[in-house]
């Protein structure tokens, strides 16, 4: 069966943590994991496509003046909208 939560909706119904989305944003940030982030309930997210998707983070992160600190809350936000691909179970 498909999921079509967002990682924001899994957030609040306790099936991905805070802490992992936090992960994930750093992780994008830092260049230092592949595109696709699994999170620990199974669901896993391309993180570069959420970023693309997403309007705001989309343009903050293409800025090289940017911060990082100015682009961590849009990538986040890029990620709680974004839908995951779903367990590799359903």
């Amino acid at each position: 069966m498909m999921d079509f939560q967002t990682i924001g909706t899994l957030c609040d119904r306790k099936l991905i943590s805070e802490d992992e989305v936090d992960a994930a944003v750093e992780a994008f940030l830092s260049g230092s994991v592949a595109s696709v982030f699994l999170f620990q309930g199974g669901y896993r997210l391309n993180l570069v496509k959420a970023v693309r998707s997403h309007p705001g983070a989309q343009e903050f992160v293409g800025r090289p003046n940017v911060g990082i600190g100015l682009k961590r809350p849009f990538v986040r936000a890029a990620f709680l909208q974004a839908r995951p691909m779903p367990r590799p179970d359903d």
